[in-house]
């Protein structure tokens, strides 16, 4: 699993996953910093661990996310040109955790 919490785990994953995913991550990224910056730039804003958003690589993973139903808020799929995104929601300390997994 793949954790972002801050401009520069972003940028890491360039190279790692499709550049679509990427890209669709760094606008959701940048709208958690719109709700949740206290005035600091992007380079410096850091999600909290319950805030991070999360990227399940294993189908275990994804499974056991999706077993914890009293935690478990929402699943959508999202189309990212060619591949098919999981969004997921889980609610963690009053907050909803963003898991994304790719469909290949």
């Amino acid at each position: 699993m793949k954790r972002i919490q801050c401009l520069t785990d972003l940028n890491n994953l360039a190279g790692d996953i499709p550049d679509e995913l990427l890209n669709y991550l760094s606008s959701e990224f940048s709208h958690l910093y719109e709700y949740l910056s206290n005035g600091e730039r992007i380079e410096e804003f850091l999600l909290e661990n319950h805030q991070a958003i999360l990227i399940v690589e294993d189908s275990k993973e994804l499974d056991l996310l999706l077993q914890n139903r009293l935690e478990l808020e929402y699943v959508e799929e999202i189309q990212l040109n060619s591949y098919l995104c999981l969004r997921i929601g889980i609610s963690q300390l009053e907050d909803i955790q963003l898991h994304y997994y790719l469909r290949v």
